[in-house]
């Protein structure tokens, strides 16, 4: 049974010397499908494009692309084809017979680069499963990989259809133990977000390697881990972004988002991606230097709406900026989303000016309140200066009387109108 250690590409390495060639439909998808086997430590050296009006059931390309491609594996001495689309299971065995060479899908890449990055207990559950659910109804696929791994010859009888039958169960056992850890640690995230209740959110959401993690440290004065990889942060990280206010603020980034991100990764980080539904606004961060940069935007917009999250207030930020340089295109990066704000996370006054943004939406939700709080509810009263802002306290005969500044959602949670004058 291929276990997390295993690569679904067995036989190269991840030092970028294993050397695969491209099939797929668009350019610009192959351009990012080079920057994710690149970030996989895998180097791309050749392309092939396909239409996608001559689509094959069984092996999704015609026999004159299989030439085709056969011929530059010999030229190039490719040691695989990563096909950018999803492949049913048929075809991927298929492909591999006709071209004897490993192959992998979109998929396949994006599974096996969260298998890399993953490095908390969460993530590596979640990912784990993510792969077993990919892998089962492949595994007659990857036992051709396995055998030729192992010393077998592509013609050899193979290991049977006895042995992918004991795989197949013991993968169901493994992911229904996963789940059932996944439930554990559900749990557990569930207190976390629980102990936030009393404070706002911020969710930074978007594209994957659109800076997000970079903006939370330059916001939160914070070391997250950052890098200019794609999927370099897995799992959700909370950082203070204004303790003094009240209620306190919070930021929290996110697993990054791309195009045909596979379901089953979607499905597993579930409880991650509740930290965006749990959030009270979110920050949809945009590579502004990034030649796709509106098309990524859609992506994020759709997996907003597929997060049942679209109608939650947001504010579009427009990174990266700092890598623009044309005034023409900065003009059209701001038709994206209009009233986005334009920075650079690695200056000072383009983030404090995000910051100030992001205090004015809260301050733009808060209502004044003129209340009369016996004195028998003190717990009240810490919950005015837990959430509200103190603008008149005065005492008197039936209790304390307030002048105060609160966000209406939290004066409706308090049940303000109760006491109010």
């Amino acid at each position: 049974m291929l276990e997390n250690t295993e690569s679904l590409l067995p036989g190269l390495s991840h030092d970028g010397q294993s050397r695969v060639i491209c099939v797929g439909l668009e350019e610009d998808s192959l351009n990012e499908l080079d920057r994710l086997l690149t970030t996989l430590g895998v180097e791309p050296v050749g392309r092939i494009l396909i239409a996608s009006k001559r689509i094959n059931p069984a092996t999704y390309i015609g026999k004159g692309k299989i030439e085709e491609i056969q011929k530059l594996i010999e030229e190039l001495s490719a040691k695989a084809v990563i096909f950018d689309v999803e492949l049913s299971p048929n075809q991927l065995r298929n492909i591999e017979k006709e071209l004897k060479l490993a192959i992998l899908d979109r998929p396949g890449v994006i599974i096996e680069i969260f298998s890399q990055h993953a490095r908390t207990r969460e993530s590596k559950t979640q990912v784990a499963l993510a792969r077993l659910q990919y892998l089962l109804p492949r595994l007659s696929h990857f036992w051709t990989h396995f055998e030729r791994q192992r010393g077998g010859s592509t013609g050899s009888r193979g290991m049977g259809e006895k042995q992918v039958e004991v795989d197949r169960r013991l993968v169901k056992n493994r992911i229904s133990t996963l789940r059932e850890r996944l439930r554990s640690i559900e749990k557990e995230r569930n207190v976390q977000r629980a102990g936030r209740k009393d404070v706002l959110k911020v969710a930074l959401v978007g594209y994957t390697n659109a800076g997000k993690s970079t903006l939370l440290n330059a916001l939160t004065q914070s070391h997250v881990r950052a890098e200019d990889k794609l999927f370099a942060t897995l799992d959700a990280s909370v950082r203070a972004l204004n303790p003094d206010s009240n209620p306190p603020l919070v930021a929290i980034d996110t697993v990054g988002f791309i195009n045909r991100l596979p379901p089953s990764l979607v499905a597993s980080f579930r409880s991650t991606l509740e930290e965006v539904k749990d959030a009270d606004l979110l920050l949809h961060v945009v590579d502004a230097s990034h030649s796709q940069a509106r098309e990524q935007w859609e992506v994020t917009e759709k997996v907003l709406e597929e997060l049942e999250v679209h109608d939650k207030p947001r504010i579009t930020v427009l990174n990266k900026m700092d890598q623009v340089s044309s005034a023409g295109v900065r003009n059209q990066l701001r038709l994206i989303a209009p009233g986005s704000v334009a920075v650079s996370a690695f200056r000072d006054e383009d983030v404090k000016r995000l910051r100030e943004v992001i205090m004015t939406h809260f301050e733009q939700k808060m209502e004044t309140w003129e209340i009369l709080v016996p004195y028998s509810k003190s717990k009240l009263e810490n919950h005015l200066y837990s959430h509200g802002r103190i603008e008149v306290k005065r005492h008197m005969e039936k209790g304390t009387f307030y002048r105060i500044k609160i966000d209406g959602g939290w004066a409706r949670k308090l049940q303000l109108e109760k006491f109010k004058l």
